[in-house]
């Protein structure tokens, strides 16, 4: 027997039929029920506004702003931009240099020395073959740059732990780490940075003690270069930040509904470009930043 084909006509009938139970499915009833469910709503909430806008309307009276007391916003006239000619910028290092001055480089190089002295004098020589703190040379401004490069690149290498990006295994090695400096030289200038002098620390009871006085020198100064090289679009912001950190320190924040959930509260200035202009730290509740000790 021949197979029986469907004609046009009875294809046109059958999609017809098929728009028509499209529109009785019970999908479209419940759509029906919530979108007056909205008007009704709508209605009850129409007359609660009309009233509040005639209680609104007893209480004030709307006259235009004259004269003197009209605001005058004043046209934007700043320049914006980079502060210097940066044409003859060859490579990324050389806008690196530019934030991280020569003033911070050497504050590095003279209380990582300075830190080093320091705990060698106080512990002396030890012969933990293993230790190699005693074999201690002073670094300097070459080397530390050196130094920051390879922890700036770690943050593109990822490793299962430090000693990994000196090993010699050929499945898994990144031959530019130890071309660049030896592993036990990398962990000891690790063991020994410093930021500060450990000796002008104030007490913790001091109504001028600085939590932030780890840091402080480095920190204010990249606020001030922040502001030396660069003037900020018209439209700027001004947000807080959670910096990741779950280390021990007294004003770390832990706030829920962040995705970063512990870490450091920052309070930034910034311009449309997403330039830092300026930051604080938030240093807790019971402490407040010395203004005269920071840029501003």
């Amino acid at each position: 027997m021949p197979r029986k084909f469907l004609t046009q006509i009875e294809i046109e009938n059958l999609m017809k039929d098929l728009d028509e139970e499209n529109f009785d499915d019970s999908d479209s009833e419940y759509e029906d029920e919530f979108e007056n469910s909205i008007f009704e709503n709508n209605e009850v909430d129409l007359d609660v506004s009309a009233n509040f806008d005639e209680k609104v309307e007893s209480l004030f009276s709307w006259k235009e702003v004259e004269g003197s007391e009209a605001i005058n916003v004043l046209p934007f006239s700043g320049k914006v931009g980079l502060k210097f000619d940066a044409s003859n910028f060859k490579t990324e290092n050389d806008f690196f240099k530019l934030m991280f001055t020569d003033e911070i480089l050497s504050i590095l190089v003279e209380e990582t020395n300075r830190y080093a002295f320091d705990v060698l004098n106080l512990h002396g020589e030890t012969s933990d073959k293993r230790n190699h703190a005693s074999s201690w040379k002073p670094t300097n401004k070459n080397e530390i740059l050196k130094f920051l490069g390879l922890i700036l690149l770690m943050g593109h290498i990822e490793k299962d732990s430090i000693q990994d990006y000196w090993t010699t295994n050929y499945l898994v090695e990144t031959p530019f780490f130890r071309e660049v400096m030896p592993r036990d030289r990398f962990l000891m200038i690790l063991k020994f940075l410093h930021f500060s002098d450990n000796s002008l620390k104030e007490s913790r009871d001091s109504p001028t003690y600085d939590r932030l006085w780890k840091i402080r020198k480095n920190f204010d100064s990249f606020n001030r270069t922040f502001k030396e090289v660069y003037d900020p679009t018209e439209n700027v912001s001004f947000d807080e930040v959670i910096i990741k950190f779950k280390g021990r320190i007294h004003f770390k924040q832990y706030i829920p509904k962040k995705r970063k959930q512990w870490g450091l509260k920052m309070y930034k200035i910034a311009d449309a470009t997403g330039y830092t202009y300026d930051m604080r730290v938030y240093l807790g509740k019971d402490k407040k930043e010395n203004l005269s000790t920071s840029a501003t």
